[in-house]
Parts: structure tokens; C-alpha cells; sequence
């Protein structure tokens, strides 16, 4: 049964758009004005930086729920999340530990690609 999962393109979709739900929906904080620049300043972070980075979650996170360019959104995503990481989280606390997850969950994503149902899917055909 597993065997006929790894190329089941319904399985792609609802995990590609799992796995990013939770970008998408933070980057939505942009469009809201819902911004913690002020707990980012506090660990240095410029909040030009930050309001960038709310711009990568929302579209990089759109972009792989639709399957557009996927993998290039996807690696978007892991870079800002080893950098989000890095910046803001204990080193091997359990909030670390989730992004690295997430890490390998978008690198995943960019070895795999988009799967049949995505844009990326419908354009290379």
C-alpha cells in the first residue's frame, strides 16, 4: 500500500500545502500590519529585514500552495527558515528542533518538486 503513496500525486498536494500552511498564514501578518518588529529588533534584527521576511513567508508560502515554481519558493522558505532558526530560537530547544523539521520537510519538497496538481505540474506538460 505505501509503495503506491510515494507517487500518489494526491499526497503531494495535501502535504506540500500542510507543510507551508503555517508560512502562509504567518506571512498573512504583512497584509495586517500584524508585524513583531519590535521582538525582532530586540534579537538585532532590522525591521526592513523583518517586513522582508513576512514578504518571503506569504509569497514563497502562496507559491508552493499553488504549486508555482515550487521548488525554487520551497528552497526560499528553508533558507529563511535556517536563518529564523539560528536567530531567534535556543540552539536545540524544541521551537529549533521544529524548524530544522521544517527544514527537511521543504528540502524535500524541492527534490520532489510540485507534483501533478500545481501550476508547475499544468506548465510542464
Amino acid at each position: 500500500m505505501l509503495e503506491k503513496m510515494n507517487c500518489c500525486p494526491y499526497t503531494l498536494l495535501v502535504g506540500r500545502v500542510l507543510l507551508v500552511l503555517i508560512y502562509f498564514i504567518g506571512g498573512l501578518g504583512l497584509l495586517s500590519g500584524d508585524i513583531p518588529v519590535d521582538f525582532a529588533a530586540s534579537k538585532g534584527m532590522p525591521a526592513l529585514l523583518v517586513w522582508i521576511g513576512f514578504g518571503i513567508k506569504l509569497l514563497a508560502g502562496f507559491a508552493v500552495i499553488i504549486g508555482y515554481q515550487t521548488r525554487v519558493a520551497a528552497l526560499a522558505l528553508a533558507v529563511f527558515t535556517i536563518i529564523t532558526a539560528f536567530m531567534f530560537h535556543d540552539l536545540f530547544g524544541t521551537i529549533f528542533m521544529k524548524e530544522i523539521s521544517m527544514i527537511g520537510g521543504l528540502l524535500v519538497l524541492v527534490a520532489a518538486g510540485a507534483g501533478k496538481f500545481s501550476l508547475d505540474g499544468k506548465l510542464n506538460k
